[in-house]
């Protein structure tokens, strides 16, 4: 859990999920949308591009843009795979941004 406080408003990320020393912020949306500004404030504030949502959608691995511009992967995973993420952080740190479309 995460959470970022300024005078007027905060942000917060769901989960944190730790491999090899880096610390990947979670998103855990209660359908196949979602608003991802917490998560976009994390990566911005973050010195790798890798981030994960569980969601009610299909697999599949995007490249996504914070609203500042950084480009960042995200890993999105249905509910029912929440219980493989060791697999999923070790498949999404393994993937190269550049290869990604």
């Amino acid at each position: 859990f995460w959470v970022r406080k300024k005078a007027q408003s905060s942000a917060e990320v769901d989960l944190l999920y730790t491999y090899q020393g880096i610390v990947i912020p979670i998103e855990i949306k209660s359908g196949t949308t979602g608003s991802l500004k917490s998560l976009h404030q994390f990566v911005d504030a973050s010195d790798h591009p890798y981030s994960i949502r569980i969601y009610g959608g299909s697999f599949r691995l995007e490249k996504a843009v914070t609203t500042t511009g950084k480009p960042y992967l995200l890993l999105n995973i249905p509910y029912y795979m929440g219980t493989s993420l060791p697999l999923c952080a070790e498949w999404l740190i393994s993937q190269n941004p550049a290869d990604i479309t």
